[in-house]
């Protein structure tokens, strides 16, 4: 088992640093939501759900940083 920790990290650690580094700024696109909305309602409805992809997006990548190093140092180790 301790023999696939290292790679198993490793590859984690990729996949953290693509999903974090593609991740769109969505104080930008809420911008352009709320220029773009034809009421307010629409607006906070729209920024809301940019928001939670966003965030959803973000919570992913940090787990798959959190286990690659993990697995890293355990394979290391």
């Amino acid at each position: 088992m301790k023999n696939k920790l290292l790679p198993m990290g490793i590859i984690a650690l990729i996949i953290a640093v693509i999903i974090l580094l593609i991740i769109p700024d969505p104080s930008a696109n809420n911008v352009e939501i709320a220029r773009h909305a034809t009421n307010a309602q629409q607006a906070a409805q729209a920024i809301s759900k940019n928001n939670q992809t966003s965030i959803l997006i973000h919570t992913i990548g940090m787990f798959c940083l959190g286990l690659g190093i993990a697995s890293t140092v355990g394979g290391i180790i």
